[in-house]
């Protein structure tokens, strides 16, 4: 099931893709190596569809083509070895890079219409949700900061640098 999107509407949509194209063109965007080095253009391309007409759920279905079969991990040992990727991946890899973008839109659009703050809440079920996941929903954040973070920026808000976190569920909308 995607997450809940509650500020997705074009407007928003406009300014999440404007934030990829702006991280495509200066060389910042950066692809998962769990995205075959061959399909990387085809992701992009993909996510640019994702924010502009659907959603993290429709990426993940075209995603999953694009994905290597295995990865490296550490051995106990010390080595490294070949495992196969986890079946949940590509929900993960495609819910995190809509979300972030989504997030980077939502928190852009606040500032250019003059709102000062952005508001956390839980955009996925979850019946057991993490304690410090739980104490960031209803926080009101400063949409610059959460735009800088997310942008790559250090910050020094822990509920900011909650943000974006793999699988936590969360997200941001306007207020």
């Amino acid at each position: 099931m995607p997450l809940q999107y509650e500020s997705l509407d074009p407007t928003t949509r406009r300014f999440a893709i404007a934030e990829l194209d702006a991280d495509v063109a200066s060389g910042a965007y950066h692809t998962s190596e769990r995205i075959r080095p061959a399909a990387i253009s085809d992701y992009q391309r993909y996510l640019h569809e994702a924010l502009r007409y659907y959603d993290d759920r429709w990426l993940e279905e075209h995603a999953s083509d694009l994905m290597v079969d295995f990865e490296p991990r550490r051995t106990r040992g010390g080595g490294q070895a070949a495992v196969k990727l986890p079946e949940m991946a590509s929900r993960m890899l495609a819910e995190g890079d809509f979300n972030r973008y989504y997030m980077r839109g939502v928190a852009l659009r606040a500032l250019e219409e003059g709102r000062q703050v952005v508001e956390v809440y839980r955009a996925r079920l979850s019946m057991e949700p993490r304690a410090e996941s739980a104490q960031l929903e209803g926080r009101r954040l400063p949409a610059e900061e959460v735009l800088k973070y997310l942008r790559g920026e250090q910050s020094s808000d822990p509920g900011v640098t909650a943000m974006g976190r793999p699988n936590s569920g969360l997200s941001v909308r306007l207020v």
